[in-house]
């Protein structure tokens, strides 16, 4: 069993004798080295994903809900949605990622889970607090708004990661000039490589947790590169 710092210390007062019981609580109350030796290796997979989507913009200028992306069957009509304009429908094809988990992690005991951090530029907040740009976590309730997740719990140590990457993305009339979901409109920027694709940038990371306490793995950059105006050119991961 795991003891406070202030119970340990405790044992070893000036005169006192600790017992074996003592010595073994003051061990296991520490987490060692090779329980934090751990990580999180990704690729993007082989095969490609296809799906079908319906693209929305709302026509209120201030509407907390900016845009809506609706997975439906292929080839169907767009259904009118109230206060929103219809841009478009189409294939989108996508790789997955595969994810390896790396060191001596127990998925009983850890809890191991993947974590997705978006980037978000920097943003003067109602309270007048400038919130500096960099990569955050989404809170579960915004998270879902936008179909996205912002944590995965970890079922293998190899396993497919679907985190349908399409809703990342803010769509346009174009479908080359979507831009990061949530990003300042800015000409020219999140263009990839030559072939000034969009993307969106993300961190992804692996948790544990010992004891109640969490501890995370050293992030992994990566881009969500989406695919050009063809229907082939899917949407893809390049890793910084």
């Amino acid at each position: 069993m795991r003891e406070q710092r202030e119970a340990l210390k405790a044992y070893f007062e000036n005169g006192d004798r600790p017992t074996e019981t003592q010595f073994a609580q003051l061990i296991d109350s520490y987490v060692h080295l090779n329980e934090l030796n751990f990580g999180l290796k990704l690729r993007p997979s082989g095969a490609l994903k296809t799906k079908f989507y319906h693209f929305y913009n709302s026509q209120e200028p201030f509407s907390p809900i900016g845009h809506k992306i609706i997975e439906a069957p292929f080839g169907s009509e767009a259904p009118p949605m109230p206060n929103y304009r219809t841009l478009f429908s189409r294939v989108v094809n996508y790789k997955q990622l595969v994810c390896y988990i790396q060191g001596p992690i127990d998925l009983v005991k850890h809890q191991p889970k993947i974590i997705i951090e978006r980037y978000k530029q920097k943003k003067k907040l109602t309270s007048g607090y400038v919130k500096p740009s960099g990569f955050y976590k989404e809170e579960m309730r915004d998270a879902i708004l936008w179909n996205r997740k912002s944590e995965y719990d970890v079922t293998a140590r190899e396993m497919i990661l679907d985190i349908e990457p399409i809703h990342y993305f803010k769509p346009s009339s174009l479908y080359r000039d979507f831009r990061p979901s949530g990003s300042k409109y800015d000409p020219g920027s999140f263009k990839y490589s030559v072939h000034r694709k969009p993307y969106v940038p993300i961190q992804m990371k692996l948790q544990i947790t010992i004891d109640n306490t969490n501890y995370t793995s050293h992030p992994i950059d990566l881009k969500i590169v989406l695919g050009g105006g063809d229907i082939n050119d899917a949407i893809n991961f390049a890793f910084d």
